[in-house]
């Protein structure tokens, strides 16, 4: 008894129905994920030619420009600083706090801040800048001597 031959069927994919799912896919993950934000502070930080690479910070302290101090957004004295340090860091100096200050602040009023920051039990600080323009490394390159030589 002979069968006909049976039709070799080749299996398609059907592309049309992949990039809607794929695209679908991308919609979803781009509504359902968070973005980092910067706080509501505006404040335009130095430039400096070296940067460290560390990780992010526990705890975040804003200067604006009229020398405001902000933590978590809201305008703070430096008892109210140093209530909310000890409350955040919780006995412990392992936390890492930076100081994101305006460009046009006093130093002095840099310097109080970290200062309460230490009364508060913090011993690690960064400063927060902004990367210098491209020249600005060539300026700083230390001379044979090892002297950093500027303009």
């Amino acid at each position: 008894m002979r069968f006909p031959p049976r039709k070799s069927t080749r299996p398609t994919l059907h592309l049309t129905a992949l990039i809607d799912i794929v695209f679908l896919l991308l919609i979803f993950f781009l509504l359902a994920s968070n973005f980092v934000e910067q706080q509501g502070v505006g404040i335009q930080v130095p430039e400096a030619a070296s940067r460290d690479n560390e990780l992010l910070p526990d705890i975040v302290i804003d200067i604006d420009r009229e020398g405001r101090v902000f933590f978590n957004g809201l305008t703070v004295d430096d008892h109210g600083l140093y209530e909310m340090l000890v409350r955040r860091l919780g006995g412990t100096a392992a936390g890492k706090v930076a100081i994101e200050a305006d460009r046009q602040v006093q130093y002095e009023t840099v310097m109080r801040v970290i200062d309460v920051a230490k009364l508060a039990g913090t011993q690690n600080f960064l400063l927060v800048t902004r990367p210098a323009a491209a020249g600005a490394r060539d300026v700083l390159q230390p001379n044979a001597a090892g002297n950093i030589k500027g303009n």
